[in-house]
């Protein structure tokens, strides 16, 4: 079994690598706007507040094959900007999870208390202060957890990109499972590398986790 294996694990390793690519694009991506977009979805301003509303529902209550599809062939109808495969991978990666990381965050803010920002408010710190200072550390260490289970989504959501040829782990295993007429033995060994990866995941933000908690203990 090895054996017919050995030949193929450079290409398996190439997949894998393209799949933690987009893992790291969308969480780097989420982690960053999934921020601005959380506080637009608390915006007092309904300027603000209902378009945001409105995107993060839009992405959270669609398919993620879908929003592919849309964002591969509807988006460059209407704005005239093709994409490649990979290009709409990446945008679509960063779009969607943005959308569910605010939501974790919005989360995270409405469970850190009302008196914080009036002690905050009270020892004369500014807003942006409040906000950086009080705020968004607590809310962070609050929405760990939930911000893990979301990246553990994400690992595993990269493998819808197989469907726009993009030769991530899944697509690249499909491709040899065809060659060599075996998609029992490499889907498993796919399924194996996507177990290890997700626990070793798990395991990293547990530990963060554990760390913030003794930090904050300090």
């Amino acid at each position: 079994m090895i054996e017919s294996i050995v030949p193929f694990i450079p290409a398996l390793f190439k997949g894998l690598m393209l799949t933690l690519f987009y893992f790291v694009l969308g969480t780097a991506g989420s982690m960053l706007l999934g921020l601005p977009v959380a506080l637009g979805l608390g915006s007092p301003s309904r300027t603000v507040r209902f378009p945001t509303i409105a995107y993060v529902e839009f992405f959270r209550n669609t398919p993620l094959l879908v929003q592919l599809f849309w964002i591969h062939f509807a988006l460059p109808a209407i704005t005239g900007i093709n994409t490649t495969a990979e290009q709409t991978a990446g945008l679509a990666i960063v779009v969607v999870m943005t959308a569910y990381m605010a939501e974790v965050y919005r989360a995270g803010f409405n469970a850190v208390g009302q008196g914080q920002l009036e002690a905050a408010q009270a020892l004369g710190l500014k807003p942006w202060q409040r906000w950086f200072l009080i705020v968004i550390p607590q809310a962070f260490q609050i929405a760990l957890p939930a911000i893990g289970n979301t990246l553990v989504s994400l690992l595993k959501a990269t493998a819808i990109l197989s469907i726009l040829s993009v030769p991530e782990l899944l697509r690249t295993t499909s491709r040899i499972s065809d060659y060599t007429a075996n998609p029992i033995l490499f889907y498993s060994v796919t399924a194996i590398i996507y177990i290890a990866s997700g626990l070793l995941l798990a395991y990293s933000l547990r530990r963060l986790e554990v760390r913030l908690n003794r930090w904050r203990a300090h």
